[in-house]
């Protein structure tokens, strides 16, 4: 199980270290902190707060793009 969770943690750590914008330096930190530093429970903080860190901005995201969808429809129904 630890080592599932630690192949999804460094997965999403590789994928969104471009979509969001988040240095690779922290990530690089973050990875070397929960492989020398934390035991079990620490990785599971880590790993939680990552985790939805991610999703909210994800969710930011998406509603960014709907507000802009919705934006243009407006624009294109008032020309």
């Amino acid at each position: 199980m630890k080592l599932i969770k630690s192949i999804i943690f460094i997965f999403l750590l590789l994928f969104t270290t471009h979509a969001f914008a988040k240095s690779q330096s922290y990530y690089q930190a973050t990875i070397v902190h929960l492989l020398t530093e934390c035991n079990s429970k620490c990785q599971d903080e880590v790993f939680k707060r990552e985790v939805d860190k991610s999703f909210i901005a994800l969710l930011e995201a998406i509603l960014n793009q709907v507000k802009w969808q919705v934006k243009m429809k407006e624009k294109s129904l008032y020309d």
